[in-house]
């Protein structure tokens, strides 16, 4: 007869041999309901995919429940709520949420198909690899509102790490607006003819007009896609250095950088610490970073630091500007775009004190009107300008 001991040997395999076959059966489930969502965008009314969804969820929270995976079994439940909601025509869902990597039709795949199908704010859900990220910058340069990193690479069993994160981006995504894809429409620098919207000057503070030695471009959620349509109207032989502040998760930014070098006549890169600032180069300031402003000699660095850890945002816009108006003054472009929050409305409001000039994206072409919005009540804003006029507006200031 087995002991106590021989016991839980049996009980401890037992449960080893159900987690393996509880994995392998969650990821048909997982892959099932990619697909299925995939589908649902183009016949969002199909009551039986909904159906099915929703049985899909509840045997996933079901089995999750049985071999003791809480998060798991948390996860399937919010699932069978929301398509419980939608079952009862209680809940419409607004924004598309795709994973990047999914079979049959992957997310590249699945976001192509709904912007030329039914354009709808999308937000990516992706692995924080290599590969990973450079397909969430297809994604986000093929008109997706956002993006999340999933916690644990491609197959994520603790998603409800991310649980906030996600609830608050899909929520900005069904207010969103579609952002405008770079190479679609080209700035125009000629005066713009009668009847279309004009980016909209406010009276400068500024009196004496100075030749710009730094520009700086900051931008939050909506910016990795809006960002091209900016890099790609400025010319090779800008006189002026670039520098750029994105809010983005670590582990995006290489994956960032590479995509804007590609789109633009500048070479684009991701800054290293007291780097040269010249002419022809634009530095992107790395995730978990601020990049501040330093002379020396009479030539600009960009300097990379943690502090100050107090900001809510890091690389911050405030901290940037802040530094830039100090250093520059009048010498200083400075441009807020579409983004969350009220980064950059201080800072840029310093610039323009000390003489700078300075730029908002309209709301109209805005993912978020939230950093624009908030520089120009406190201000900082000398132009307001949609999307595809933001590069003129620049050269203006040459």
């Amino acid at each position: 007869m087995p002991d106590d001991h021989q016991n839980a040997d049996l009980d401890a395999q037992l449960l080893a041999q159900m987690l393996e076959d509880f994995l392998e059966e969650s990821q048909e489930y997982l892959d099932r309901l990619n697909l299925d969502l995939a589908r649902l965008e183009e016949t969002p009314d199909d009551g039986e995919l909904i159906n099915d969804i929703f049985r899909a969820a509840h045997t996933l929270k079901g089995t999750a429940s049985f071999v003791g995976l809480d998060k798991i079994r948390e996860v399937g439940h919010r699932m069978e709520d929301v398509f419980g909601a939608i079952r009862k025509g209680t809940l419409q869902v607004t924004a598309s949420l795709l994973d990047v990597i999914m079979p049959e039709m992957d997310g590249i795949a699945a976001l192509k198909h709904i912007m030329r199908k039914n354009p709808t704010p999308v937000v990516m859900v992706s692995s924080v690899t290599f590969e990973g990220a450079r397909l969430t910058m297809e994604a986000l340069s093929l008109g997706a509102v956002d993006f999340i990193g999933k916690p644990s690479g491609p197959v994520s069993f603790n998603i409800a790490d991310i649980r906030n994160e996600l609830v608050t981006k899909v929520k900005l995504a069904a207010i969103a607006r579609i952002p405008m894809v770079p190479g679609k429409r080209k700035v125009v620098l000629p005066r713009p003819p009668a009847g279309e919207k004009r980016p909209v000057p406010i009276t400068p503070l500024r009196k004496v007009r100075i030749r710009k030695e730094l520009i700086a471009i900051v931008a939050s959620t909506g910016g990795p896609a809006a960002l091209p349509v900016v890099l790609e109207n400025l010319p090779r032989d800008l006189p002026a250095g670039l520098v750029i502040v994105q809010h983005i998760a670590e582990g995006f930014t290489g994956a960032l950088a590479e995509r804007l070098d590609q789109i633009s006549p500048l070479h684009i890169k991701v800054c290293r610490d007291f780097e040269a600032i010249v002419p022809g180069l634009g530095l992107l300031s790395p995730a978990g970073m601020h990049l501040t402003i330093k002379k020396v000699s009479g030539k600009l660095y960009a300097a990379l630091s943690r502090e100050p850890s107090t900001s809510l945002y890091r690389p911050s816009a405030d901290v940037l500007f802040s530094s830039m108006a100090r250093v520059c003054g009048p010498a200083a472009c400075a441009v807020v775009m579409t983004g969350m929050g009220n980064d950059g409305a201080r800072g840029i409001r310093e610039i323009r004190d000390r003489g700078g000039a300075t730029i908002a994206q309209d709301e109209a072409t805005s993912v978020i009107f939230g950093m624009p919005g908030e520089a120009i009540k406190g201000g900082g804003i000398e132009v307001i300008a949609p999307l595809d006029r933001i590069a003129g507006e620049i050269l203006k200031t040459m």
